[in-house]
């Protein structure tokens, strides 16, 4: 069976949801599932691990000449990790490349590929009604558009495992620096390197000016 509300495979006499706790249905396996088959997210979903959580912050360093050899040290320390970084900047990009399925282009899609159907089948048997066009029009445009839809969130959902992975990597080197006073956005080497080329030319005159609060 799968869950209705956020579509974790169940085992059968399931009762709720282990995960969301909505209340499983008997049958709730619906036929179109069963048509083109489960697109697998639930499982990725369930299986995906929580986001780390991120230690305080440290006081920023008053001076100077001090504050410029922490954010050298820091910049060392996230250099070993710069790559990662990168890998995250590409899964999000991809993440906003993502489109959903259109009904409409499946519409037009579906009713293309009826008609070459219709006309094959015609040409073999004469007796067939219009009626048996729209039927198959309406079965291959809404098992197209299901099963384009499932693999679309089966794709969504694995680039968000994989995102996940990498954040919690990331985050996990993060929480291991010694008196860290960057927030985590701050923490890329590019940005690093950025704060002290404007720090040293007196662009930004004060770190505590640009850290977010909160």
């Amino acid at each position: 069976m799968i869950c209705r509300k956020c579509g974790c495979i169940l085992d059968k006499g399931t009762k709720v949801c282990p995960f969301c706790e909505e209340p499983a249905e008997p049958g709730s396996e619906d036929l179109m599932t069963r048509v083109v088959g489960d697109d697998g997210s639930g499982a990725i979903r369930s299986g995906m691990p929580p986001l780390v959580k991120l230690n305080a912050l440290s006081a920023v360093p008053v001076e100077q000449t001090q504050l410029l050899d922490e954010l050298h040290r820091l910049y060392a320390y996230f250099e070993q990790i710069k790559g990662k970084y990168g890998v995250l900047g590409d899964l999000w990009l991809m993440q906003t490349q993502y489109q959903e399925p259109s009904l409409e282009h499946w519409i037009w899609g579906g009713g293309l590929l009826t008609l070459l159907l219709y006309l094959l089948l015609s040409g073999m048997d004469a007796g067939l009604v219009w009626t048996f066009f729209f039927v198959l029009w309406l079965v291959i445009t809404t098992a197209g558009y299901v099963r384009s839809g499932k693999r679309y969130e089966r794709r969504k959902v694995k680039l968000d495992a994989d995102i996940r992975d990498v954040e919690n990597e990331v985050r996990a080197w993060y929480n291991q620096a010694d008196c860290c006073f960057l927030p985590l956005d701050y923490s890329d080497p590019r940005v690093i390197r950025e704060l002290i080329e404007g720090i040293r030319s007196g662009v930004i005159k004060s770190f505590r000016d640009y850290r977010p609060v909160g």
